[in-house]
């Protein structure tokens, strides 16, 4: 069993954590590497072997990533289409992804050992602005095309397998998978789907008619959006973390990827408790009483 640890840098939390998952790895005799980001900012000396999340070896079994649903989405997109699967370690506030709290990480890693976990995949998809065919990006949550900083609304005229669907008069759209249906497009009104759909999310953002309405479609069906209008450049980014710039003109394709990020799963926690837990469902909010 070989294990890669990789961590969100910026929480202190992560700082304190990994010297001492590092020091019982080493206990247990288990073959580690450590990312190279996180093994400068702790300062490890060379008996620490470092590697780079876009260049993993072969018999690498799990990548262990300390901090958010954000620094999984960051480790999937680094590691490409490696395959490897990823755990992750929750320090952060919100989410969804991270399987485990800090406190089960040990008890967790015995279980690895042993063999008592399952892997679960999770749809990509790749976006291509205009012909950069052989420069894709990809998204485990969504791509967003957003208007920034412009104070007007943006025309994105939004086709389905070359079939004209609407032209979104909005903020912006949001291309979600089922795993990115719990972030930015349920903040906008997107329904919530299980993580297992093979499906796509079209969700506008604050559309300017009452009839713009989220649509899901089968995964096998590619997106076509084009800027019709913008008084400036409108944003496209990757899981909120890469961005690119369109202009009037600009088209973007987006479709499923044919890589599937993989994730460690213990089974211990449904989808359904999961959302009952971040959302607040199964109780009566009419109990909490009047604000004072």
């Amino acid at each position: 069993m070989k294990l890669v640890i990789a961590a969100n840098l910026a929480k202190p939390k992560v700082q304190a954590a990994v010297p001492d998952l590092l020091a019982w790895l080493k206990a247990r005799k288990t073959d580690f590497l450590v990312e190279e980001g996180l093994a400068r900012l702790l300062g490890l000396n060379e008996q620490y072997a470092r590697v780079a999340l876009d260049a993993l070896p072969d018999d690498c079994d799990i990548v262990l990533s300390f901090g958010g649903d954000g620094t999984i989405l960051s480790t999937a997109r680094r590691m490409g289409d490696s395959g490897v699967p990823i755990l992750g370690v929750k320090m952060g506030a919100m989410g969804f992804l991270a399987e485990l709290m800090p406190e089960e990480l040990y008890e967790s890693l015995e279980e690895i050992y042993k063999g008592r976990y399952e892997v679960v995949e999770r749809m990509v998809l790749q976006g291509e602005i205009g012909d950069s065919a052989d420069k894709p990006l990809f998204a485990l949550n969504d791509f967003v095309l957003d208007k920034g900083a412009i104070s007007r609304v943006i025309r994105l005229k939004t086709y389905i397998n070359d079939e004209f669907l609407n032209t979104y008069i909005a903020d912006g759209l949001i291309i979600s998978t089922p795993t990115g249906s719990t972030a930015y497009s349920l903040a906008a009104g997107g329904p919530i789907l299980l993580p297992s759909m093979d499906a796509i999310i079209i969700n506008p953002i604050s559309p300017h008619t009452l009839g713009a309405r989220p649509v899901v479609i089968p995964g096998d069906k590619e997106v076509t959006i084009s800027v019709e209008f913008s008084d400036e450049s409108v944003l496209m980014s990757a899981d909120g973390q890469v961005a690119q710039k369109l202009i009037r003109g600009s088209k973007v394709k987006i479709r499923k990827a044919r890589h599937r990020v993989k994730l460690v799963s213990y089974g211990r926690r449904s989808f359904y408790d999961v959302l009952r837990a971040k959302l607040n469902w199964g109780g009566d909010v009419r109990e909490i009483g009047p604000v004072s």
